[in-house]
């Protein structure tokens, strides 16, 4: 039995039926936390002062201030530049692939329709981020 710490995950996700199965999918894995708009995801984050989570999950379209929003100013925070952000959207319009990008996204994932790939892709997400891909400590 492992001893080892459950990685912290923030997802941000306003759509509830899209939140409801990251929960399903996720929560057994991780300490998992939800913020359902953009000032949300920035105000978990500041409440974190050292223990950053492993990886943010974000949709595009939050309200209060989209996702693309979110990711330039965590991005201009240097206590966060190396935190893993994962846009996660059914978006697939190539402006917000890049801008998501250009705003420092680690990679931008589009929501599969299907639970059974919604799933899958969610697994692979997780696992690459809190299993396969190294941190940066302290």
């Amino acid at each position: 039995m492992s001893t080892a710490p459950r990685p912290r995950v923030l997802f941000a996700e306003d759509n509830p039926d899209h939140a409801f199965l990251v929960q399903r999918v996720l929560e057994p894995l991780c300490e998992l936390h939800h913020a359902s708009d953009g000032e949300q995801t920035l105000e978990q984050l500041q409440r974190w002062q050292g223990d950053l989570p492993r990886l943010v999950l974000i949709d595009v379209n939050l309200p209060r201030l989209s996702g693309l929003e979110v990711l330039e100013r965590i991005r201009a925070d240097p206590r966060f530049r190396a935190v893993p952000l994962v846009v996660f959207s059914t978006s697939r319009l190539t402006q917000e692939l890049a801008r998501a990008y250009m705003s420092g996204a680690n990679s931008f994932v589009v929501k599969p329709p299907r639970f059974a790939e919604f799933r899958e892709v969610l697994l692979k997400v997780l696992e690459y981020w809190t299993n396969v891909n190294a941190p940066l400590e302290g």
